[in-house]
């Protein structure tokens, strides 16, 4: 009688463990999902369609400090704690936000430049991307009619 009865425990512990490494994958898939929801985004005065990594690079490093057109190019960015400015550095920049924050400072003490518009909301960004001539910045969605999406060739 008693192996029956763990012949029963083994087929209800192996279902669960199934079920467990089920929801872990479709967990990891979601992340994924939500991970390529980031934008770059342009103010509708920009006419840029594509850049790569390399020259968003430049521009988020004060490096490029203007468009192909001679406008100058305005960087908004949120503050370095802020999930999505982190994974905007990590995932487009390939970089960290301390190394980012390390060469606005540099560039800005040098002279060379000034450093991005750190804003304090998702909301403040969107507005002020949508209402800065030459601006530039990241964003979750791509529906804000103001602004246009820039295609990021990643590789």
């Amino acid at each position: 009688m008693k192996k029956p009865a763990l012949r029963w425990l083994s087929d209800i512990f192996t279902f669960t463990t199934s079920k467990i490494v089920l929801l872990a994958v479709l967990m990891m898939c979601v992340a994924k999902v939500n991970a390529s929801e980031l934008n770059v985004m342009v103010n509708e005065s920009v006419m840029v369609a594509e850049l790569n990594r390399s020259e968003l690079r430049q521009i988020f490093t004060g490096q490029r400090q203007y468009w192909d057109n001679g406008n100058k190019i305005t960087v908004f960015v949120l503050q370095d704690s802020d999930e999505l400015h982190r994974q905007f550095c990590r995932d487009i920049l390939q970089m960290f936000p301390y190394q980012l924050s390390r060469l606005w400072d540099q560039i800005t003490y040098s002279g060379q430049g000034i450093t991005p518009i750190r804003v304090t909301s998702y909301q403040a960004l969107v507005d002020a991307l949508e209402n800065t001539e030459g601006a530039i910045g990241y964003v979750e969605r791509t529906d804000i009619v103001k602004l246009r999406r820039v295609e990021v060739d990643l590789e």
